[in-house]
């Protein structure tokens, strides 16, 4: 009904498309890996972008997210590296990185289908959350790990694209109301 109708009054429909595409439906990390995943095209990489708020972007050629992480020490940058190496290694999806002292550049693509899937997005934002967590506490030793409850991460991912779904609805409704 929402197509029908938007199609016929001339609104767009591609943001719930874009938002069924890129959820995750999955019980943890580790059925990542199970996930059929296809190459995004630049509208819903920066669609997930967005929704997400994450300060990630694409190269030149769109087929890879790259971003670069300054922390304020070597330390905090070793702990976000082991951090995420046990999350990616959950994931069976491994991020491109080089490290000098507390900089840290980071590549993300996946070389099956040669560009940016939902499998990139979603360790880009369990890296912002890595990211944030270290920055917003004291790392006394290299050897610490930051601890994510992967269903608490799942679920944010998940509820952001539900708020964003409300909002859209909520406009539709405003718009076929002044019809």
């Amino acid at each position: 009904m929402y197509r029908y109708l938007s199609n016929e009054i001339g609104f767009k429909t591609t943001t719930t498309t874009l938002i069924s595409s890129l959820k995750i439906v999955v019980r943890d990390l580790t059925d990542i890996p199970t996930i059929s995943v296809s190459k995004l095209n630049q509208d819903e990489v920066n669609h997930a972008i967005n929704v997400h708020q994450l300060t990630w972007s694409q190269n030149i050629d769109t087929s890879k997210l790259i971003k670069e992480y300054k922390f304020n020490s070597f330390k905090e940058t070793f702990v976000f590296m082991g951090s995420v190496s046990q999350i990616a290694d959950q994931m069976k999806h491994f991020p491109k990185w080089t490290q000098k002292g507390s900089v840290l550049k980071v590549e993300m693509t996946t070389s099956d289908c040669q560009g940016i899937t939902i499998k990139d997005l979603f360790l880009a934002y369990t890296m912002d959350k890595i990211a944030n967590n270290i920055q917003s506490q004291p790392v006394e030793n290299v050897c610490d790990i930051i601890k994510i409850q992967s269903n608490h991460l799942l679920n944010t991912w998940n509820s952001n694209y539900n708020r964003q779904e409300e909002v859209k609805t909520q406009e539709f409704q405003k718009n076929i109301l002044q019809l």
